[in-house]
């Protein structure tokens, strides 16, 4: 449905939503979108909620932060020769990070990786909150990403870009489609029109 201004006429949709596949796949709750973005979080949360459990299960080098302080470490060896594996960043902001990581940072940050990448996991699988997930579970990839370590990151980092931009439905069979219209987004009302039309026909 699109909105009217006081004219009358209907506002333009967005230039994305002029697409009938991109409607489809990112505006449109219906079966499709909800099936499609039900497949992707579950693969995507089922392997974070793997890297997780498996961090967990030999929890003393995160919980020190030693499995951190070596990773971060071997990216700033990393940064050296003509052609570097890792790259120092733009005004040396990559190097900063992985220094501050390296001598100290690992102390927090390695006892909160694994249980954050269960809980992204869990949350995907479950579709709630499925764009914040997302969102964090990508600057996990990023993070990997910049620190030289490519393995499965530019593949998770796809699908999670791709549940960022498809938030509003790739919750629909999730938990998703009762919560975020509790917590007031501006499309909740069409939230209820599309479940209300699937059920109608």
């Amino acid at each position: 449905m699109t909105s009217t201004k006081q004219t009358g006429r209907p506002a333009p949709l967005p230039l994305v939503e002029t697409w009938p596949w991109a409607r489809v796949l990112f505006a449109d709750r219906n079966w499709v979108s909800g099936t499609t973005w039900l497949v992707v979080r579950v693969v995507l949360g089922w392997q974070w909620v793997i890297s997780g459990v498996e961090k967990l299960q030999d929890y003393g080098p995160w919980q020190s932060g030693a499995a951190v302080q070596g990773f971060a470490k071997g990216a700033l060896g990393n940064m050296t020769g003509a052609h570097p594996a890792v790259i120092e960043g733009t005004f040396g902001w990559n190097k900063a990070w992985l220094s501050y990581v390296a001598d100290s940072g690992y102390q927090w940050i390695g006892p909160i990786i694994p249980i954050i990448e269960v809980i992204v996991g869990v949350l995907l699988i479950l579709g709630l909150f499925t764009g914040i997930a997302a969102l964090v579970g990508l600057l996990l990839n990023v993070s990997f990403l910049f620190a030289g370590n490519a393995g499965v990151n530019p593949i998770f980092a796809l699908a999670a870009g791709a549940l960022i931009a498809a938030w509003r439905v790739a919750g629909y069979f999730g938990l998703d489609a009762w919560v975020l219209p509790l917590v007031g987004v501006p499309w909740s009302g069409r939230m209820e029109e599309g479940r209300s039309s699937d059920h109608a026909g």
